[in-house]
């Protein structure tokens, strides 16, 4: 005797209409891709055709094939034949089927192609009034898709509108075995949740920059100081003492030293206390930052010479 079919949970339900609908997002994503580089308009001309052929190609290898969507396969669910009793006859008529494709498939792509159909069959005088019935005939879809969803939710049969008109019902084919219901990830979630609300609201107060300068000071104070008795006496002007990069708008705190305008005044704003990380030599006030002036007497005395001599 076979095994009568258990109605599937609303939950059951809901979640495989959810990965019927993602799995028809990727594989249209996967399509959108072949034409990532191709400057044509081919997919937004023929967007309703190629709706119509994932979905095509969907209800081929799932519903036609299995008597499910793939939603409804991953969660172990079937279509039933809801015309007839339970324990007599097949889960879903090749009727149903062919009928779920034409109102699944078919209906969408006259809704998207209604002015196109329109244009062919020379009915453009009629247009205003085509358009103002669809306008309708969708209004009442959606209330009573609505009306169909509240009721889904009381009874738990009947997810969508098309499964009713179609007259076919979500259920488990086979027992289930009991559910184990543990609070362990429940557990592990709210602890992991607590756990991150507080980093949220300890790190904006951690300053960071501060703790990295006093490392730099205290425990690389002596190697720094080494390396600086061995830096030659003139101005590095092409590198940043913080970021090693050309200095943009180039600063000195009275070192031998040039930062970016933005590294020294944002490493001065976190921390007062900021010295260089190369010699060490600290800012004591924000005064001391200023402009880099570059004086070559050298050159000057080259230059007088040159305008003596002429």
């Amino acid at each position: 005797m076979a095994a009568v079919p258990i109605v599937a949970l609303r939950v059951s339900q809901l979640d495989a209409a959810e990965l019927d609908h993602e799995i028809e997002l990727l594989t249209k994503t996967q399509l959108t891709k072949l034409f990532k580089y191709q400057q044509t308009n081919f997919l937004a001309n023929y967007e309703a055709e190629i709706n119509a052929g994932i979905k095509l190609l969907i209800w081929k290898f799932s519903l036609n094939a299995i008597e499910s969507t793939l939603g409804q396969a991953m969660l172990n669910l079937k279509y039933r034949n809801e015309t007839i009793p339970a324990n007599q006859g097949p889960w879903i008529s090749s009727r149903q089927k062919i009928l779920y494709a034409c109102l699944f498939i078919g209906c969408p792509w006259l809704k998207d192609r209604s002015h196109d159909l329109i244009e062919l069959f020379g009915m453009s005088k009629w247009k205003d009034k085509i358009d103002r019935m669809i306008k309708w005939l969708e209004t009442g879809f959606k209330l009573a898709t609505l009306i169909n969803f509240l009721v889904f939710l009381c009874k738990g049969s009947y997810l969508t509108l098309l499964e009713r008109l179609v007259g076919i019902r979500s259920v488990f084919p086979h027992k289930q075995g009991m559910r184990q219901v543990t609070f362990e990830y429940m557990t592990r979630e709210l602890l992991w949740h607590g756990f991150s609300e507080l980093l949220f609201f300890i790190v904006p107060l951690v300053n960071f920059q501060r703790i990295k300068n006093f490392v730099i000071q205290k425990l690389l104070s002596s190697s720094a100081s080494k390396s600086s008795q061995m830096l030659p006496a003139e101005r590095n002007l092409t590198s940043c003492a913080i970021c090693s990069d050309w200095p943009i708008r180039a600063q000195e705190i009275g070192c031998h030293h040039v930062f970016c305008h933005y590294c020294i005044h944002s490493n001065y704003a976190a921390d007062p206390s900021f010295a260089c990380p190369i010699c060490t030599y600290r800012v004591n006030n924000i005064e001391n930052i200023r402009p880099v002036s570059i004086i070559n007497n050298g050159d000057n005395d080259d230059d007088n010479d040159d305008v003596d001599d002429s």
